[in-house]
């Protein structure tokens, strides 16, 4: 049984159509009109391929084929994309899902597990709040600051409740996604079998020194709290490439007080990011960084602390054995990127393949996978499929 690559890339292309605005992307939010256009579309494709699909109370869509088991085989991922978004992210997981599923139907095949294709919603939390589909689905528990967006939107938590499955009823949970980074495409591999999914830690750092006259104060005599953070930030760099050279470290916010030209800096305020396959590195990286500089007007407060997200070693096990079968190359590796999977690993066994983003580029209007890496993960997904539901 052989995926069609040219029909599935139109399907990819058909999707990216909505939304889309010339040199700026796809701007396909959840709950949007354009998300609803894009519902119905892919609604319409999973019902071509023998699925039956309903909405549930917060927006996921999922198409179902039955069979004799009790406990499906699920496949998905998100059909709504960042604003001035690219074609393939979230979309092709999902699209996939539902070629494996026409191949299936074309060749016969009688599957014994029921197979669920899934587009979750609101996964990049532009509206309601990051994976917010997917924490409905599996009853991962909603954040405080989300109540007042979902309402803007018809929503409440009678509907979140509603929304929630019975995991007894899921045998796993696959989910094939572009790289969004540069690790396959810069050693040309083409698949990445992904271990598990990074563990991401922010701390809101305060730097304090003494705010004076940028004249008349010479540079002997100031307490200049950006050059102490300028320093700082280096020597955050150096501990955590040290620590573990796969961990990624991130000051991407800042803010300079009082933040006039002619005033030393008094203070600045800034934003750390450690995103790594452990949250406790993540944590000795930040014990060691205070250490040095505690006493130089260092203070650090903890806002997010996401533990990482191992994937299931069976599952990740066969993906590999059809990998080996189908005679291609693959990377184990870990997701530097949130994904449905996170959620869907609290809730049955599951596990992600990646395949190539030329240049490492994501949520970017030049976004893209070639068309040959396209049909070789779909082909893996469709041959695990069958794997695990024998």
């Amino acid at each position: 049984m052989e995926i069609n690559i040219e029909r599935l890339y139109k399907d990819v292309e058909d999707l990216g159509k909505i939304g889309f605005e010339e040199n700026v992307g796809v701007t396909r939010l959840s709950y949007s009109s354009e998300y609803d256009k894009g519902v119905d579309l892919v609604r319409n494709l999973m019902e071509s391929a023998g699925l039956k699909t309903y909405i549930d109370p917060v927006g996921n869509l999922i198409g179902r084929l039955e069979g004799k088991s009790d406990k499906a085989i699920s496949i998905g991922s998100h059909l709504d994309s960042v604003p001035a978004g690219g074609i393939f992210d979230g979309t092709l997981g999902v699209l996939a899902g539902i070629e494996c599923v026409r191949v299936l139907q074309e060749n016969g095949y009688k599957n014994h597990h029921p197979i669920e294709v899934i587009g979750f919603t609101e996964e990049e939390g532009n509206v309601v709040g990051g994976t917010f589909g997917s924490k409905c689905f599996t009853g991962v528990p909603i954040e405080e600051s989300s109540i007042p967006k979902m309402e803007q939107h018809g929503l409440d938590m009678n509907s979140v409740n509603m929304a929630r499955r019975d995991p007894e009823k899921y045998k796993c949970y696959l989910e094939l996604h572009i790289e969004q980074g540069g690790v396959l495409d810069n050693t040309t591999t083409p698949i990445g079998v992904v271990n598990g999914i990074v563990g991401i830690t922010r701390y809101r750092a305060t730097v304090n020194g003494m705010a004076n006259h940028a004249g008349s104060t010479p540079m002997n005599l100031r307490d200049d709290a950006l050059v102490k953070t300028c320093k700082m930030i280096t020597r955050l760099m150096e501990i955590a490439h040290l620590k573990d050279e796969e961990i990624t470290c991130t000051v991407g916010q800042m803010t300079v007080l009082p933040g006039a030209v002619n005033v030393i800096p008094g203070k600045v305020e800034f934003i750390i990011e450690l995103r790594g396959k452990s949250i406790s590195a993540n944590e000795e990286i930040i014990e060691q960084f205070y250490e040095e500089f505690r006493n130089e007007g260092l203070i650090l407060k903890n806002i997010l602390s996401q533990k990482e997200t191992v994937l299931d070693e069976r599952i990740i096990k066969t993906i590999e054995d059809c990998c080996k079968e189908m005679n291609i190359a693959y990377r184990k590796m870990y997701s530097g990127a949130g994904h449905d999977a996170i959620n869907m690993a609290l809730f049955t066994p599951s596990a992600m393949m990646f395949i190539p983003s030329i240049g490492g580029i994501s949520h970017s209007i030049v976004e893209k996978s070639l068309p040959k890496d396209i049909a070789i993960g779909c082909q893996l997904l469709l041959n695990s499929i069958v794997k695990l539901d024998k």
